[in-house]
């Protein structure tokens, strides 16, 4: 995404004038994030550890520019992590969609969970969304229900649930 890399290059320029060394880590995952997703394009099926990798320098990126107005819960049993596959880059698509679409704010942090079991993982954050809406283009969502389609009859869900904004992927 255009905006997405414009807010790093922003958040690498303030960190490279207030420290050195946090910009230096910020540079290795930003470039962690980037050479993951080159890496994945003709994959179908990733191992959810690596779809976490991914995720994980995503959302260090991110931190570096909400700090603890964005906050991210993982509870993924280990094993879960080695032995279940989830196409790539769809929590990261998760979590950015969350992101993009609430309010992310010292006053009110945004809260993302993602849990797994055996067989779904549940991407899960409250509902306050900006004043000022992005363009929502629905493409996302649409695109890991396509590429789910062409893997397995297993469903996804996704939407409101008691005010908060959940999505279940199975897992593979």
């Amino acid at each position: 995404s255009p905006h997405f890399l414009f807010n790093s290059f922003n958040t690498l320029t303030n960190l490279i004038e207030e420290n050195r060394e946090n910009a230096i880590d910020y540079t290795t995952h930003l470039s962690d994030l980037y050479r993951y997703i080159l890496a994945y394009p003709d994959r179908d099926l990733i191992v959810l550890y690596e779809e976490c990798e991914i995720l994980n320098n995503y959302i260090y990126i991110q931190k570096s520019r909400f700090g603890d107005a964005l906050k991210v819960q993982m509870d993924i049993p280990e094993y879960v992590l080695q032995s279940k596959r989830i196409i790539p880059l769809a929590l990261q698509l998760l979590v950015e969609n969350a992101i993009k679409h609430n309010v992310v704010s010292t006053s009110q942090p945004l809260v993302i969970s993602i849990i797994a079991n055996e067989t779904e993982i549940v991407v899960r954050n409250p509902i306050h969304p900006k004043i000022s809406k992005e363009k929502k283009s629905g493409l996302g969502l649409v695109n890991i229900v396509k590429r789910y389609k062409l893997l397995t009859d297993r469903p996804i869900t996704y939407g409101a649930e008691n005010n908060d904004y959940v999505v279940k992927l199975p897992l593979l």
